[in-house]
């Protein structure tokens, strides 16, 4: 298969800190879920997902699935980046 055949891996990363506003982060998922279903050339492209992502389990997820694609769900620090969970579902940056 060359490589612009080759299955590509989407990487959904998503956080939703208990001490945040709650985001409908399922709704996202599943909208971009059910687009690529329909998508013409579904077949070249893989969806994982992470739920309730801590630092290491970022870190993690990279290394395990190596996507070509990131895509994350939840709430943004500005300049400081993305928020994470840490241990007690509190919000962290990673």
């Amino acid at each position: 298969m060359r490589d612009n055949q080759r299955v590509k891996t989407i990487l959904i990363l998503a956080a939703n800190p208990k001490n945040t506003s709650r985001l409908r982060l399922d709704k996202e998922v599943q909208e971009i879920d059910e687009g690529l279903r329909r998508a013409n050339k579904r077949e070249q492209f893989k969806l994982e997902q992470r739920w309730a992502v801590r630092s290491r389990d970022f870190y993690r997820a990279i290394l395990d699935t190596q996507p070509q694609i990131v895509h994350f769900c939840g709430h943004g620090a500005g300049e400081d980046g993305i928020l994470l969970e840490d241990e007690a579902g509190e919000a962290a940056q990673p």
